[in-house]
């Protein structure tokens, strides 16, 4: 991954800062038409909110990033046609790549840069399901960076109850045609992922019953929404229906702010799959991308948990400057904050794991 395309995956991140108060409601008035209902006030700065009155046409294949090439036909989709597909699925949601602008907005869907990064995630991060899962990957009207100190989580649950799921809705109506799936996405799309799981998954438990697992990386999964959702955490490499989540960083990061964090969030390890504070080696990463987007076997990471901060630890880069998080952004993730490459450096592990619960779930 060149420096710039970290760069850009940097921002993901600063859309989903952990704010657990209250949805504040707008007292205006709301047309009875209106799709949107109630802006919370969080959102009311946000320019071109009214967007999400029009809805996306998901059945269109050029709502799609990514989707089986069988499915589709004269540009819509045909979930029928699905002789020659994998046994199972994978519903891929990105980070925001649409950088900060003059205002904080709604992205349309014919967003060059938005189009150009979500493509460039793609190639990097969803590779770890390719070999193993069917890739369904939705574009989304995603919001630029928002102001400092806005209420981004109510911003993101607001938010999230549209074109995201419209696509997840959609998907598992129409494409997915009963197979068991994977939901997955990194930083802002894994706190979108993480709404979705508590308001529309847990509203459909028979399409639970076919999740493998999700895979919201790189955003705090904590044990007060665990318990709220009734939604379980990852107990090592091979459980399934279960939420499964980590956040990077350096011993040195240890006492700094880290906003991909919150109280009560849990990591597990990516490589040896253990919740405790048992430290995997260098030697047991089977292939790490590095900066530049080149995989290395054995890879670069070794891991370690931090139970205690919620966080996986990685104490074996040496160029940490290529690593680590632009300068630009150590205030917000700390200086050796390893975000960037919360897929990366596990990369094969994560492969791995992948398949290994798929097997468990299709052997069960």
């Amino acid at each position: 991954m060149k420096r710039q395309n970290s760069f850009m995956l940097l921002a993901s991140v600063m859309l989903v800062t952990m704010n657990l108060a209250s949805c504040k409601m707008s007292n205006k008035p709301v047309a009875e038409t209106s799709r949107i209902g109630e802006i919370p006030e969080a959102a009311q700065y946000i320019v071109g909110i009214e967007k999400y009155d029009s809805v996306i046409d998901y059945g269109q294949a050029a709502k799609w990033l990514d989707v089986p090439a069988a499915l589709v036909k004269d540009g819509t989709l045909d979930g029928t046609a699905a002789d020659s597909l994998k046994a199972v699925d994978v519903f891929y949601i990105y980070p925001t790549v649409t950088g900060f602008r003059p205002e904080t907005e709604v992205c349309d869907m014919t967003d060059t840069m938005m189009i150009s990064g979500a493509k460039m995630v793609r190639q990097i991060q969803t590779g770890v399901f390719d070999e193993s899962c069917n890739v369904f990957m939705p574009l989304y009207r995603q919001i630029s960076m928002p102001k400092p100190g806005s209420d981004n989580r109510a911003i993101i649950d607001y938010v999230s109850k549209f074109d995201a799921t419209d696509a997840l809705d959609y998907y598992l109506n129409n494409l997915n045609q009963g197979r068991p799936f994977i939901l997955a996405g990194h930083s802002q799309g894994a706190s979108v992922l993480i709404a979705l799981l508590e308001n529309y998954m847990t509203k459909h438990p028979e399409a639970l019953k076919r999740m493998v697992a999700a895979y919201p990386i790189g955003f705090a999964v904590t044990k007060d929404w665990l318990a709220k959702t009734g939604l379980k955490f990852a107990e090592g490499a091979t459980d399934t229906g279960v939420i499964v989540s980590w956040n990077t960083e350096g011993p040195t990061n240890l006492k700094e702010n880290n906003m991909t964090l919150a109280p009560g969030g849990i990591s597990i390890n990516p490589i040896n799959w253990k919740r405790d504070d048992t430290p995997a080696t260098v030697k047991e990463n089977l292939g790490s991308l590095t900066y530049d987007g080149k995989l290395v076997t054995p890879g670069i990471a070794d891991a370690r948990v931090d139970t205690v901060r919620g966080s996986v630890v990685v104490s074996s880069i040496t160029e940490k400057e290529l690593y680590a998080v632009p300068a630009d952004g150590a205030a917000m993730f700390g200086p050796e904050s390893y975000h960037l490459h919360d897929y990366g450096f596990f990369f094969n592990n994560f492969k791995q794991n992948v398949a290994d619960r798929i097997a468990a779930f299709l052997n069960k």
